[in-house]
């Protein structure tokens, strides 16, 4: 912005002649202090307070000479520059200001006549830097109401960009919404005229009919695996005393009471299995009768009862079971009908379809609540940039988007 560069040039001459005369005075300032850390004390000192001293005018030299150094004016004056050599300045009058304090009292005592010299130029750097800093400080604030200026116009040029970048994109979405709601009217209709036909009618009977089978077989499996688990406690029992050795059994049956313990519904899968457990189920009420596994009263009468009834129930559900699978088997193939899979298409396309639409339905209702909230902003930002511009640059601005 032309205004900002206008600024930084006009005062520029005066911080030069500023900074040139900080210059002198710091190289006199040098000068002088390398005289204070050469020079002899003027009169007999104490050997105490003479030590002192030397300590203090070394580290009095040292921190002088470091901010003294940390001063140097920049080669050119730029907006960049500016706060940088302000800082640099503080902090270096800082330092002079903490060695005066901590070490002066020391170098005046014994190096009087040249530290004299000193604070005389001294004064004049603070005199110099108080007043450069006060044209530092409102040459800065000035550049930054301009820069506020530029902000603020940048703002709003984004802010317009924005909202014609967003009234595309809602132009955009409509359009969008248009061809998926054609897509979804026509979609429709076509699943319309396929559950009407007969075929699909069918297989859909089908399909329900399979359904009540496999429930069915499901909760067979549920009532054979209670009727075998319903004996878990006794058979845990007779597992550990085969264990233990305390016990013997064939390898058959003892096969079958690992499965009746960890997986009853294995007992059911094949007539060798099922036997082994009618003859697993002998052993354990004859070992129960004999006192050998500690079972209650209430337990070796539900055992007497299941070795009478328990196998010819479990031979039951196992033809059921297998009467029922070859029934879901012929339900499959009934079912199995590519009339299902294009209406199943049909069905999760739509549903897509109406996800997209819903989704772009709302973009768009984001997107022209987000353009009136940007509209509200450009307003209040066009008086206030008005007003702004007006205060920091003394001139009106017109703004026409």
């Amino acid at each position: 912005m032309k205004a900002r560069e206008e600024k930084i040039e006009n005062c520029r001459p005066q911080l030069a002649a500023s900074a040139g005369e900080i210059n002198k005075v710091c190289a006199a300032l040098s000068v002088t202090l390398k005289e204070i850390s050469k020079s002899e004390p003027e009169e007999d000192v104490h050997h105490g307070l003479m030590k002192t001293a030397a300590e203090a005018r070394k580290l009095f030299y040292e921190k002088i000479s470091r901010a003294l150094v940390s001063m140097e004016c920049p080669q050119e004056f730029t907006a960049d520059s500016l706060p940088r050599f302000n800082e640099r300045i503080s902090k270096a009058m800082d330092i002079i200001a903490d060695a005066m304090k901590s070490h002066g009292r020391y170098v005046r005592a014994v190096f009087g006549k040249r530290y004299s010299e000193f604070e005389f130029h001294l004064r004049k750097l603070h005199e110099l830097t108080t007043q450069t800093q006060s044209t530092l400080v409102r040459i800065i604030g000035e550049i930054k109401a301009i820069d506020g200026v530029i902000s603020e116009i940048s703002a709003y040029q984004q802010i317009c960009e924005g909202v014609e970048k967003t009234r595309e994109n809602i132009a955009s979405l409509q359009d969008s919404v248009r061809k998926i709601e054609n897509d979804i009217n026509e979609k429709t209709a076509q699943l319309a005229g396929l559950k009407k036909s007969p075929e699909f009618k069918r297989a859909r009977e089908s399909i329900e009919e399979l359904e009540k089978l496999r429930l069915e077989i499901s909760n067979m499996l549920d009532t054979a695996k209670g009727l075998i688990s319903e004996f878990n406690r006794p058979f845990r029992k007779l597992e550990k005393m085969v264990n233990e050795g305390r016990c013997q059994m064939i390898p058959e049956i003892q096969r079958v009471l690992k499965k009746s313990i960890n997986e009853p519904l294995e007992v059911i899968s094949s007539e060798e299995n099922l036997t082994n457990f009618d003859r697993l189920l002998q052993e354990t009420v004859e070992l129960a009768k004999s006192n050998k596994i500690n079972l209650d009263r209430r337990e070796i009468k539900n055992l007497e009862s299941a070795a009478n009834s328990l196998p010819l129930k479990l031979r039951s559900i196992k033809n059921n079971l297998t009467r029922l699978e070859e029934a879901v088997e012929v339900k499959k193939t009934e079912s199995e009908s590519p009339v299902l899979d294009q209406a199943t298409k049909l069905e999760n396309l739509i549903k897509s379809l109406e996800q997209e639409r819903v989704k772009l339905l709302e973009e768009i209702r984001e997107l022209e609540l987000k353009t009136k909230l940007m509209l509200d902003e450009l307003a209040s930002k066009r008086n206030n940039l008005q007003k702004l511009a007006a205060e920091v640059l003394g001139t009106k601005v017109e703004i026409t988007s």
